[in-house]
């Protein structure tokens, strides 16, 4: 049966032949087209647009069935012959369609257009996919120039500078704030608490979620909420310390402020993870002498104590280095060692890194990589291995996840506990052995409790560890490999039935790192109906026929069909209520591996040797351990990634031996990052800024920091540092979200002063009067006030 594809009338005056002449043209000038420096504009397509997200982002929408079928841009199935060229020739012509001189292709997806986009933003402008596209929309226009573009900085034609330039295997500068997890770590080791006192981050406000994960540093702010339960749990740390003081001081109270001093400069040291100016002490003593002169030693400790505890220098790690002189920044010593111990182990160095870093030897490779080995043995590092596993595969949610009780009364709070140690101890296995990514996708063993054994109805371990895990082995069959495990296929499930969708989800975005875009605006996403004379699979695929579902259903369902076998509880199942499992599945539209398959473990085999889930892991792990998405300077570094696991046979552990080896591990870009401070403190050039500081990127813009005397295009209380997060731009306008920061002790009636590029529209949580050239901010009633070492936001919205 061929289908036929009405050509849009935009496109009848555009013949594939009359396309290729055009946008070849920049190939032609000094180039031929396919050559190695300026690819052909069917390959460019194909490989940087097509393949990467069109494919799967655009068709999905974009076909002849689909939400979009009825827009100027409906696409061809890939495998249908011609396809590739019309496909090509269809999307030209959009891109030389233009709003106010702007490509509607590069409008539409990033939601710019006027009339708005159906699918919502699916591109982020600054992203290498972005960046392809404008590069295709230029090729498109006629105005891209092989010999000119290729190679430029990012900033015009939207080329992505060359992964073999030097100094581009390394990010940029910047400060990130401990994760939760990162916090309460700290914590456990600096004031040696358990108990309650060391779980203080699990009444804090919940981190931000950026692509699954919650360390990532542009969205690691501090929230006027989130302050004041720092400050909670700093005086409650406090007290600890206080009521404790005899296994903290080394001193005797009654030499008072000698005393108070010898115990700060120490204490300092380990909070800030470096040295402590005399400065920074004086600070501190200064604190404890007013209170101490009222309350006494004890109180003056204690206020010295939190005071420190809320210290953005406590509460954030630096990577700002020093001058190399050559463009690149050198990590300190210090920086070098709290960068490995928070990589591996979650928290603060240990005596023995915190020695090397003080004789500056971390800086020799080879101790590195040995510090990197050691850590990687203590058990500080499975902690850190879990909390990625859990929010690689979504599975962290496990224990909170809703289940009828009436149909599933056996999935208790233990059975939900047991199926994360289960996985986690699978997954620490395969890596602590040196195991692959494919030995874990086809683990033929696992580790349960007896209980959990029980539930899964497998063998009872002999031997068990202290928590009553034990190791068995596995039929392949029922149970072996990671889309086998119960937290897995619970935790994408419904409250009273599995879910082709959510699995099907799961594997595309955490297994093979496929965006797909939201449903289309006002579409009924709600499950199908329980009906007893269809199976699950049977009510989906039915739910799932619909002219606006099928073009996203096709790549999600067909994975999710294949783990029928498993209950909404994770359990194996040879029938699903009355009906035998049909779990045969297909995978679509993949880089390489399509076709149908059987079950879990045919699935496994699958994913196991599939590059694109060998690069997918690689490039979620490391998004993990630098805590940001790989890309702008972190482009390269993720490709170094994603080669080096390759080369490595997808040997797991390796990844943290390359990251450590890596340039980007002891150097940064210099970039535009302007620290809240002095940063030539300490013999090393340590960061020496007392109380502020901001990452250089925020969300995902472009974010600044200034001051009142920085030469910023505004003016600013003193004692208040800005930083500007440009949170979304097009060609009409931009909205940016102002994160106000007070770095000295005391209260701040804040205001800033800003030049508008262009006219303001709107704005939230603050008032907002014109002055002349620049518009002056001030808080409204809930955030007027900035306490001392605190933060509060503000954003507004401009029109050009």
């Amino acid at each position: 049966m061929t289908t036929t594809h009405p050509m849009h009338p935009v496109f009848k005056v555009l013949t594939v032949a009359g396309f290729a002449m055009g946008v070849a043209a920049g190939c032609a000038q000094g180039q031929d087209g396919g050559g190695e420096d300026c690819p052909s504009d069917a390959e460019f397509f194909e490989e940087q647009v097509w393949k990467p997200f069109a494919s799967m982002t655009c068709f999905s929408c974009h076909n002849s069935e689909g939400a979009a079928k009825d827009s100027a841009m409906v696409l061809r199935p890939p495998g249908e012959e011609g396809a590739a060229a019309y496909n090509m020739q269809v999307m030209a012509g959009v891109a030389n369609e233009e709003v106010d001189g702007t490509s509607v292709l590069l409008l539409k997806p990033i939601g710019a257009h006027p009339d708005g986009h159906g699918g919502g933003t699916q591109l982020t402008p600054g992203t290498p996919d972005y960046a392809a596209l404008e590069e295709f929309v230029a090729r498109a226009q006629g105005t891209f120039d092989c010999e000119q573009d290729s190679g430029s900085d990012g900033e015009e034609g939207g080329e992505v500078a060359s992964c073999e330039d030097a100094n581009s295997d390394i990010g940029g500068r910047g400060i990130r704030r401990l994760s939760h997890l990162e916090y309460d770590n700290t914590v456990r080791d600096l004031v040696a608490v358990d108990g309650d006192l060391a779980a203080q981050a699990e009444g804090f406000a919940s981190d931000n979620v950026i692509n699954g994960f919650t360390n990532n540093a542009d969205s690691l702010t501090v929230s006027g909420l989130l302050a004041d339960q720092y400050r909670v749990a700093a005086e409650a740390l406090a007290d600890h310390i206080v009521t404790n003081q005899g296994d903290f001081l080394g001193c005797d109270p009654i030499d008072g402020e000698a005393c108070a001093e010898s115990f700060m400069r120490a204490f300092a040291v380990r909070a800030f993870r470096r040295p402590v100016t005399d400065e920074e002490v004086a600070r501190y003593l200064a604190l404890y002498t007013v209170v101490e002169a009222e309350d006494g030693f004890d109180e003056g400790l204690k206020w010295m104590v939190a005071a420190a505890l809320q210290s953005p220098n406590f509460l954030y790690r630096t990577e700002l280095g020093v001058d190399a002189g050559d463009g690149t920044y050198t990590l300190t010593a210090h920086e070098v060692a709290s960068e490995l111990s928070y990589l591996i182990v979650g928290t603060m160095p240990d005596a023995e890194l915190e020695a090397l870093a003080e004789s500056g030897e971390i800086l020799d490779p080879a101790v590195l990589e040995a510090q990197a080995q050691r850590l990687l043995g203590a058990p500080g590092s499975e902690r850190v291995l879990a909390r990625f596993v859990d929010e690689w595969l979504g599975i962290g949610l496990l224990p909170t996840v809703t289940r009828d009780p009436d149909l599933y009364p056996e999935f208790t709070p233990e059975i939900r506990e047991a199926m994360l140690g289960e996985t986690h101890r699978v997954v620490a296995e395969v890596f602590y052995s040196g195991g692959s990514l494919a030995d874990l996708l086809t683990a033929d063993f696992t580790h349960v409790t007896s209980e959990l054994a029980a539930f899964y109805g497998v063998p009872a371990p002999g031997e068990v560890d202290a928590e009553g895990y034990g190791r068995v082995g596995l039929d392949g069959v029922s149970y072996g490999g990671l889309m086998t495990q119960g937290s897995v296929n619970a935790a994408h499930a419904l409250p009273t039935t599995s879910s082709p969708i959510h699995r099907g989800l799961m594997v595309r975005g955490r297994l093979m790192c496929h965006e797909l875009p939201p449903p289309p605006a006002g579409l009924d996403t709600s499950p199908p109906a329980v009906d007893p004379d269809l199976s699950t699979r049977e009510r989906y695929a039915a739910h799932s026929s619909e002219m606006a579902c099928s073009g996203c259903h096709e790549l999600i369902d067909g994975i999710g069909f294949g783990l029928e076998h498993y209950d909404a509880i994770g359990r194996f199942r040879e029938v699903d209520g009355i009906h035998p499992v049909d779990a045969t599945g297909e995978i679509v539209r993949s880089q390489g591996i399509d076709g149908t398959f059987e079950g879990a473990a045919e699935l496994q085999g699958i994913l196991a040797g599939g590059d694109e889930v060998r690069d997918c892991y690689a490039q979620l792990w490391t998004e993990f351990a630098l805590g940001a998405e790989l890309e702008g300077e972190l482009e390269c570094v993720g490709e170094s990634m994603r080669e080096s696991f390759a080369t490595n046979g997808g040997r797991l552990d390796g990844l943290v031996s390359e990251l450590v080896r890596s340039p980007h591990f002891l150097r940064r870009q210099a970039g535009d990052y302007v620290p809240g401070g002095d940063t030539g403190g300490g013999d090393e050039g340590e960061s020496s800024t007392d109380e502020g500081g901001s990452s250089t990127d925020g969300g995902e813009g472009e974010a600044d920091t200034e001051s009142e005397d920085s030469g910023g295009d505004g003016l600013i209380s003193e004692g208040i540092e800005i930083e500007v997060t440009i949170d979304s731009q097009w060609a009409q306008g931009q909205c940016n979200t102002i994160h106000v920061y007070n770095v000295t002790d005391a209260p701040i009636d804040w205001e800033v002063s800003l030049i508008l590029e262009g006219t303001l529209n709107n704005h939230w949580t603050s008032t907002a009067t014109p002055d002349g050239e620049y518009t002056t901010f001030t808080g409204d009633f809930t955030n007027a006030t900035v306490p001392a070492q605190g933060t509060t936001s503000f954003g507004y919205c401009v029109s050009y």
